[in-house]
């Protein structure tokens, strides 16, 4: 592949990400970095912040991605580290947070991501990238409606060009998965993509065959689109509110001035959900913690609660819930272990018992496609395949969802975590070789 290439394909993810090049040949190269000594195609959507490194006089600095995993372990917990900052785009009233002597929005740390990684693929390529195409969900999670869709796609935008982008295009994340599943066909498909993101789930009904994607339009072959703001997020939080919050202290009460009180809620839905764990950091919070664990009727459970806060252990934690999502994809038991200083949670879980917990989610994502199906007038016997790219994709429930409609001879997959990518660099081949 020419090194000329100034043009990219970026899926940006709410947990992770993945920039690709296409030849303009139907070849695509993955962009790769170095995460503790391995080799990896995910660049992960997070920003890691040093207190150490601030100065007043002095831009805020900042590690991003594979850098900002690596800096956040060296520092032992000790820092901000903010993850899946993708599913706040929708929100309009969220404030700043301190960095030390800076004071950042959402928009600074999506155009600080950008700009870090947009700057690491000049880098590895040797040459400058002047050009992005970004996917983006057919409904950012948190939309109301198509108003908060196209505001979400303007930050976005605004966040790009601000990063050194100087052509912005966007497309929808499950069509840039057909484009990429469409190189292999040999004959035409009336194809379904289900796209299963950190935050969202789209779907895309689409004619696909060989030959097409060398056409410059295919709106024409898009027969609908539809999607969810319920996705593997979701299914996280879902492991943490019953397996982990009654550890640290859900559901549990404290005493003060004679009453007994239950210990917030608040505390737990934020520890379920990556995008919000930044914002339990704050010094009010800790105050009111601190309070709580004085007054506790169960203090060792809000003491590890703090524990797992003070020492920025959302990371560790999702690597567990992580870990035992993928096991019982493929085992109908396995073990949850998180494990940290005091802090021990250890529990054997069902898949029986796991999808009891995610019903709601799975049962979310089957309207949005019964829906998408619907208005779309084709009926599930008509479609010819269904491509299914995403980490959700493997977990039996939902696609259980999938072979009562379309049949399990129907359901394709492959490249779940690089397709959208790569779909995203060969359209950027076609708008701009």
């Amino acid at each position: 592949m020419g090194r000329g290439a100034s043009h990219i394909g970026m899926d940006f993810g709410t947990s992770n990400s993945a920039v690709a090049v296409a030849d303009g040949e139907g070849g695509v190269e993955f962009i790769e970095y170095a995460l503790l000594g391995a080799k990896t195609l995910s660049y992960r959507s997070l920003l890691f912040f040093d207190p150490d490194e601030q100065e007043v006089r002095l831009p805020i600095q900042f590690h991003a991605g594979v850098d900002a995993i690596e800096a956040y372990l060296e520092a032992l917990g000790e820092g901000r580290l903010v993850q899946s900052f993708k599913t706040h785009l929708t929100t309009a009233t969220l404030g700043r947070t301190r960095i030390g002597p800076h004071a950042l929005g959402l928009d600074d740390m999506l155009t600080l991501f950008f700009l870090r990684l947009r700057r690491t693929v000049e880098q590895k390529r040797g040459q400058a990238v002047q050009a992005v195409v970004l996917g983006r969900p057919v409904r950012f999670a948190g939309s109301s409606g198509e108003e908060n869709d196209a505001q979400a796609e303007a930050r976005l935008r605004a966040a790009a060009e601000s990063a050194g982008f100087e052509r912005v295009h966007f497309e929808l994340e499950p069509i840039a998965a057909a484009y990429h599943y469409e190189r292999g066909l040999e004959h035409p498909e009336l194809a379904l993509v289900a796209d299963f993101g950190g935050g969202t789930t789209d779907f895309c009904l689409m004619r696909l065959g060989p030959g097409r994607h060398r056409q410059a339009e295919r709106a024409g072959d898009i027969i609908t689109t539809g999607g969810v703001g319920v996705a593997g997020d979701d299914l996280d939080a879902a492991i943490i509110e019953h397996l982990v919050c009654p550890r640290l202290g859900r559901g549990t009460t404290y005493v003060e001035m004679g009453r007994e009180l239950d210990v917030p809620h608040a505390y737990y839905f934020k520890l379920a959900r990556w995008h919000h764990l930044s914002f339990l950091k704050g010094r009010r919070t800790q105050a009111e913690l601190e309070r709580l664990h004085r007054l506790a009727r169960e203090p060792e459970a809000i003491g590890a609660l703090i524990h797992v806060i003070e020492n920025n252990q959302g990371f560790h934690l999702h690597k567990a819930v992580e870990r035992l999502k993928i096991a019982l994809s493929s085992d109908e038991r396995a073990t949850f272990l998180y494990e940290d200083g005091p802090v021990r949670i250890e529990a054997e879980v069902s898949r029986q018992e796991f999808e009891g917990w995610i019903a709601p989610h799975v049962a979310a994502i089957a309207e949005a496609l019964d829906h998408t199906l619907a208005r779309s007038g084709v009926a599930p016997g008509e479609v010819d395949r269904v491509f299914m790219t995403g980490g959700t994709a493997f977990v039996p429930a939902v696609r259980r969802e999938f072979e009562a409609r379309f049949g399990a001879d129907a359901l394709r997959g492959g490249d779940e975590l690089m397709s959208i990518a790569s779909g995203l660099a060969l359209h950027a081949s076609r708008l701009w070789s």
